[in-house]
């Protein structure tokens, strides 16, 4: 067969809604190859900040991306009937975030102290903070409302939170704290992941969009290669 019977075999609209997706899912395998370099960028940034020295909070805060990084807040009095206990899961386990508001220069910063499996009494006790700085997450689309009436969270709002602590909270990060470097023994808390997981699949999820591009390009090739036969035939 001629490339002209192959020509004719071609459907107009097929041939259009192919090009059109076999763009797309190509165009979509490019930004997971962005994806995958910025994420390794953030990775390794990450990695260099963990054998890093905590410096002051507001040195930090006048950077220009202070994300990740070990800050040390000024001794703050930790307050058993001003904590948050916010719902959350460590490892599989139900239990609670265990927040608080700590002073700084400028207001208050939300101090996230580690991980409880219950809404436990937590002791008076004052610290010096030191912990990794993180920028507030905004809620999803199923989060559930947090219920500042009965106390009851299920993300973290500077606003909201605030409110609730009687305290004018940052609204732009928030500070886990780590438990060892504050030389905090608090009965009960565990130490909560310093730092957001950041799993790194794009490259994964890049040559899944490639692999159905390419895929879709042979599926039209087997379309017109029978219809040209077909045609042929008759």
């Amino acid at each position: 067969m001629s490339f002209r019977d192959y020509l004719k075999a071609v459907p107009p609209g097929l041939a259009i809604a192919s090009a059109i997706a076999f763009i797309l899912l190509n165009g979509l395998g490019i930004w997971q190859l962005e994806r995958l370099k910025w994420k390794e960028g953030l990775i390794a940034d990450m990695a260099r900040t963990e054998a890093a020295a905590p410096l002051p909070v507001e040195t930090l805060l006048a950077q220009p991306k202070p994300d990740w990084r070990s800050a040390a807040l000024p001794d703050c009095v930790i307050d058993p009937a001003q904590l948050i206990y916010m719902h959350s899961e460590v490892a599989g386990v139900p239990g609670y975030r265990v927040l608080t508001a700590c002073p700084i220069k400028a207001g208050a910063m939300l101090v996230d102290l580690g991980f409880a499996e219950n809404r436990q009494a937590v002791s008076a006790v004052t610290l010096a903070p030191v912990g990794r700085l993180r920028p507030f997450e905004k809620s999803g689309l199923f989060t559930p409302v947090n219920r500042i009436a009965d106390n009851d969270w299920y993300w973290r709002s500077a606003t909201e939170m605030g409110t609730a602590l009687k305290a004018s909270l940052r609204p732009d990060y928030f500070l886990v704290l780590d438990l060892k470097a504050s030389r905090a023994d608090i009965a009960g808390l565990l130490q909560g992941p310093l730092t957001a997981p950041l799993p790194n699949r794009h490259l994964e999820y890049a040559l899944t969009w490639f692999g159905l591009g390419w895929a879709l390009l042979g599926v039209f090739g087997s379309v017109v290669y029978q219809r040209a036969r077909k045609a042929k035939t008759i």
